[in-house]
């Protein structure tokens, strides 16, 4: 799959091929609609957050939008390292990835 990969703290994410990733018994499989570019994101790329990334190569990004297997649409973030939702194809905590609506009601 196509991601937005970190190769070395401090330097930018680069357009990269990277593995898919395999869902645990306590995670979902999301096609990534939309990802957000955090100031957490960012800090984490540049190796500033106290959360930064310590296994690399790994994917940017922390939280996103997109669609499970079956078709459900869900906010997801805090994927397991070295995945993360700039790229096609991430996972997430399943009890961390409520249903987004489709449509906003008032």
């Amino acid at each position: 799959m196509k991601a937005a990969v970190i190769h070395t703290v401090g330097e930018p994410p680069r357009y990269d091929d990277f593995a898919e990733p395999a869902p645990r018994d306590d995670e979902v499989l999301v096609n990534v609609s939309a990802a957000s570019i955090t100031n957490i994101a960012r800090m984490r790329a540049a190796g500033t957050h106290y959360s930064r990334h310590d296994e690399l190569p790994a994917v940017a990004g922390i939280d996103g939008v997109g669609r499970t297997e079956d078709g459900t649409r869900v906010y997801f973030g805090g994927p397991r390292a070295p995945y993360g939702t700039m790229a096609e194809v991430s996972v997430s905590p399943a009890r961390g990835s409520p249903p987004f609506p489709t449509r906003w009601t008032t």
